[in-house]
């Protein structure tokens, strides 16, 4: 039977102590680094947002249900690893605060153990699990790799993201580049100086990301890149310049996809300086001669850029708010109430019997439907199982206003449609005229 070896001393670079690779750590430990793996895409593209997280209370910096969940999965596919629980064992424990649940194993836990499971089987594979590693040339700066698997000469370094709003890739676009994921490469890095005899005559090293679950529902569950070690070299460079733009007087201050989960927001003058500026709101002054339409159409955007920011910093307020005041502080002018009451079923099953007896109609009480093509898709995708093409039709639902970069099936207005057809229709005439 294949076996796995799983390295199992560590020592503490805080405490000298051996301690298990498995997440633990001593007193003396940091729980998070202002330079982390996390963060490292968000310090590379605003090095100013360290300073301005750092001005947030700690417990303030993640509040959001999502990474509960998310903490809560990694914990459970560590012990999964490690074979101190089964994938039914799991549904209903309470695992970091947060319960299993059913569809947590099945979509997520599942197929994501399936494909690590048969990587750790590999004849030769030794692993660390949730593995603490240090970055070099920055102080201060470290993170925990989920998995990082040598077989041969060979070393993956694996991430698990656990949810579904947010496609994360190894290797993704941006713009006209190909940027490899700026997590995965600090990982890569870490571990490589960490842990120098596991790297020991090591040719290549694959980094991956496995996702379950994902607002695409074709897109692979496992998205690997092969990185040289030369490209690691530069990536230390990278970072080590933003980690020293940090900390300068005068940082560098970005807005960007990156923000999407920084604490900071709240207090960030890229988001929150184009609130305060009312004038953005103002439509522009049509000329003498003739309205600027471009102008105005230009006031539009900016309207809807300005209220969608007002959106993303509004759910951010109300997040460290609540949080806030859940654990006792007080906020002024703010305070929880008890939410609406709720009304259910003290039995459900003599409810039913109940009502039946009092005249009601089957239809009247219970309501079955089938599960959406897309609900049926996560399912398909967890256990490895295929939906015939046939069964499943698409319609528009209407018209959608969106951001361009967003946009799958464009929709044209009227003047650029009737430009297009009239186009080709020329096309069609002279191509039957010769």
């Amino acid at each position: 039977m294949l076996t796995r070896s799983k390295l199992q001393a560590d020592i503490c670079p805080h405490c000298q102590q051996v301690i298990a690779p498995t997440g633990l750590r001593c007193e003396a430990q940091p729980a998070h680094s202002p330079f982390g793996g996390s963060c490292a895409g968000r310090v590379l593209n605003c090095p100013a947002s360290v300073g301005l997280v750092e001005k947030v209370p700690a417990y303030l910096r993640k509040v959001s249900a999502y990474v509960a969940r998310g903490v809560a999965l990694h914990t459970a596919m560590a012990l999964l690893i490690d074979n101190a629980r089964s994938l039914d064992g799991l549904v209903g424990e309470t695992v970091d605060g947060y319960v299993i649940t059913r569809d947590d194993a099945e979509n997520v836990l599942q197929p994501a153990f399936a494909y690590i499971a048969a990587l750790l089987d590999t004849p030769g594979a030794e692993f660390y699990l949730e593995r603490r590693v240090t970055f070099p040339t920055i102080a201060g700066a470290f993170g925990t790799a989920d998995l990082i698997v040598r077989i041969g000469n060979t070393i993956h370094v694996i991430d698990l993201k656990c949810g579904a709003g947010v496609l994360v890739r190894a290797l993704f676009a941006d713009g006209d580049e190909d940027v490899l994921n700026p997590q995965l490469m600090f990982y890569a890095v870490g571990a490589r100086h960490s842990l120098p005899e596991f790297f020991g005559d090591i040719e290549e090293v694959v980094l991956t990301i496995v996702q379950p679950q994902s607002i695409e529902p074709d897109t692979a569950m496992v998205s690997s890149v092969t990185v040289t070690h030369a490209e690691l070299d530069e990536f230390i460079a990278a970072y080590r310049a933003a980690c020293a733009e940090a900390l300068s007087e005068t940082p560098r201050l970005q807005r960007g996809a990156h923000c999407r989960f920084c604490s900071a927001r709240p207090i960030c003058p890229a988001h929150t300086g184009p609130l305060l500026d009312l004038a953005q709101l103002a439509a522009p002054t049509p000329p003498r001669a003739a309205i600027d339409k471009a102008a105005y159409l230009r006031a539009l955007s900016a309207g809807l850029d300005l209220a969608d920011a007002v959106k993303d910093i509004g759910v951010a307020l109300r997040e460290q708010v609540k949080h806030a005041l859940e654990q006792g502080d007080s906020v002024p002018g703010y305070a929880l109430s008890v939410g609406r009451a709720e009304r259910y079923w003290y039995d459900e099953s003599a409810a039913f019997a109940a009502l039946q007896s009092a005249g009601f109609y089957y239809d009247d009480i219970m309501k079955a439907e089938m599960r959406s093509p897309k609900a049926i898709e996560t399912r398909a995708k967890a256990r490895g199982l295929e939906i015939p093409k046939d069964l499943i039709g698409s319609r528009r639902s209407g018209v959608s206003l969106m951001r361009s970069e967003n946009v799958r099936v464009p929709v044209l207005g009227r003047n650029e449609f009737a430009r297009t057809f009239s186009e080709a229709l020329e096309a069609f005439q002279g191509g039957r005229q010769t």
